[in-house]
């Protein structure tokens, strides 16, 4: 079996197994997450917000990406073959996937807000402040990604971006998805790991000298590691996308291996690892915290009650109806 086979196998593999299995428990892990976090009790926390918009963000731009991209494998292309479902299609990817990564950086420094010694910095770390961030951001991302609508365009019957606006759009793309996220991470994750140092686990908030409790905890712990995974999953993804760029007119000149090769590293860097990294939130609180699985058993419990007791009371119901029949 050829290189070119054997990649082409694996790449569809990949896609009929890896990407249905990762969005379901993804849809899975993002609607627990809302729901635990829309919980009156949880919700007027600032990290509660950012948690759930994360969520909401991952959810639309993943079913986006990968449901059409399953179904093309057995069924018609209907993305490349309509250029306005083409073009909605990269117009929702791309702002749902830009306003995740940019929440999950006013996430980090929501946290670095709330460990800082300066009254006025941890201010910052504020429901009020958390849902206005968000739906600014929002909609910052629904407008600068406008241009989508416009200039995507098929050709050789695949929806994408080509010629000098691709070339641009390629180098945009690496810098606000691959540069600014990492470094901007970076320093937050640097700058809280510094002030966790300084006060020993200790904040000082308006009313006094308090230690974090578990929840916050587990919420700085989440940002921490919510940077690494990003960093693993987005760190090719720069390098590629300029690659591909720089080197799209020499496209003529390169061999049908080597076509396929980068093929295959552009599928996993700018698909498979994005779309994993989409859908890991859930998982990575659940396995790093445990007041998080707390609240997560405790929400399953009450889930359970409240069907059982409606259960029951159907069943009451329907032994009363059929009494009175009788």
């Amino acid at each position: 079996m050829s290189t070119i086979t054997t990649l082409v196998l694996i790449q569809q593999m990949i896609t009929r197994y890896a990407l249905p299995i990762i969005l379901t428990l993804g849809n899975i892990g993002n609607l627990f997450t809302i729901a635990i976090y829309s919980q009156k009790k949880q919700r007027g926390h600032s990290c509660a917000i950012y948690l759930i918009a994360i969520s909401c963000f991952s959810l639309i731009g993943s079913n986006w990406a990968i449901v059409p991209t399953v179904y093309a494998l057995d069924h018609f292309d209907l993305v490349s073959n309509s250029l306005v479902l083409c073009r909605i299609r990269g117009y929702m990817i791309h702002t749902c996937s830009m306003s995740f990564r940019y929440t999950l950086i006013l996430f980090c420094a929501d946290r670095y807000a709330f460990c800082s010694r300066q009254v006025f910095i941890r201010a910052l770390s504020r429901p009020q402040i958390a849902l206005r961030s968000v739906g600014i951001l929002n909609l910052v991302w629904c407008i600068l990604s406008i241009h989508l609508l416009i200039f995507e365009s098929i050709e050789n019957r695949r929806c994408g971006v080509y010629g000098i606006y691709g070339q641009i759009f390629g180098y945009y793309v690496a810098i606000c998805t691959g540069l600014i996220p990492i470094i901007s991470m970076t320093c937050f994750g640097l700058l809280l790991r510094r002030n966790l140092n300084r006060l020993h686990l200790q904040i000082q908030p308006l009313s006094g000298l308090n230690r974090l409790n578990k929840r916050d905890i587990s919420f700085v712990k989440l940002a921490l590691t919510e940077i690494i995974v990003y960093m693993i999953c987005t760190v090719m993804y720069p390098a590629v996308t300029i690659y591909s760029q720089a080197t799209s007119s020499m496209n003529s000149s390169k061999s049908a291996e080597q076509k396929q090769i980068e093929s295959f590293i552009n599928f996993l860097a700018m698909s498979l690892l994005l779309y994993l990294n989409y859908n890991t939130t859930f998982y990575v609180h659940l396995i790093i915290s445990r007041a998080f699985r707390r609240r997560f058993s405790d929400f399953i419990m009450t889930l359970i009650r409240k069907v059982t007791n409606q259960t029951e009371v159907y069943r009451q119901n329907s032994v009363v109806i059929t009494s009175n029949v009788r």
